[in-house]
């Protein structure tokens, strides 16, 4: 069936947008009987349009602004999706079984998504598995490396099972492929999550592993040190970041400077 949107317009008060299910030729066959839907809306001042204008904005993943504009006015309405993710999910579980389907990271990405999001777990962890080693119809092969390792530790976390993600996780760290910073995120992840101590292991545990950096695994150490309120090991650990910054991110050393000196001035 079509449906029609018309603009009830007023000279004072309240503008309407108008739902309808009869789509017909505009104005000429509009019949309140088949209103489903009457959305006050106050137009607002706006710079002059010479020719009648649809648009968005202030879009969200859940939710976007539609508005008319014409001359001097715009008339907004605003349209939310309250079931945005279930049709992301649905919409990833379709392209899955098709040409998406033959490249391991799509369904890293799809796992990792809901395990972000707490929804559709237990085919996340399904999808985080097939990304990892499961062959899609025998075409292509999956991927053990940190990234994959840590979504589906993802998932396994969302579900409650930490535990599990746990055992993953010990397994990304280790993985010969698994360079400095990437133990590096992972522990500024715990940080974040104010999980200091077990932040502090893996900081500990990334300059046992890559003896080799001296600028993650130091600013791991720097960080950790500077959150447990240690500032003599910090303030040894920032010294070293700064004699070992890679040119390309040249651009932080300010922050780590200053960083610095706000220990040694309360040390």
């Amino acid at each position: 069936m079509g449906a029609g949107h018309f603009l009830d317009v007023e000279k004072t008060g309240s503008w309407n947008w108008i739902f309808s299910n009869h789509l017909g030729w505009g104005s000429f066959q509009y019949d309140p009987k088949d209103d489903v839907l009457r959305v006050p809306v106050t137009p607002q001042d706006a710079p002059f349009t010479e020719y009648l204008t649809y648009g968005f904005d202030e879009r969200r993943p859940d939710s976007a602004v539609a508005y008319l504009q014409w001359e001097k006015k715009r008339i907004p309405f605003k349209i939310d999706v309250p079931n945005v993710n279930d049709i992301y999910v649905a919409k990833m579980r379709q392209e899955l079984q098709s040409w998406q389907g033959f490249n391991y990271q799509d369904w890293q990405t799809a796992a990792q998504f809901c395990a972000d999001n707490k929804i559709n777990l237990e085919e996340a962890l399904i999808w985080a598995d097939k990304a990892i080693n499961a062959p899609f119809r025998g075409a292509t092969i999956g991927h053990e490396d940190f990234a994959t390792l840590s979504t589906k530790a993802a998932v396994l976390d969302a579900m409650g099972r930490e535990s599990d993600a746990e055992v993953v996780m010990q397994k990304a760290l280790r993985l010969p492929g698994t360079d400095a910073y990437s133990v590096y995120a992972y522990g500024m992840g715990l940080l974040r999550k104010d999980e200091k101590a077990k932040a502090m292991k893996v900081f500990v545990f990334n300059q046992q592993q890559h003896p080799q950096d001296k600028f993650w695994t130091s600013l791991g150490l720097a960080r950790g040190y500077t959150a447990l309120d240690d500032k003599k090991s910090a303030i040894a650990n920032w010294e070293i970041v700064l004699q070992n910054v890679p040119d390309n991110l040249s651009n932080r050393t300010a922050a780590y400077e200053a960083a610095l000196k706000k220990l040694k001035e309360v040390s």
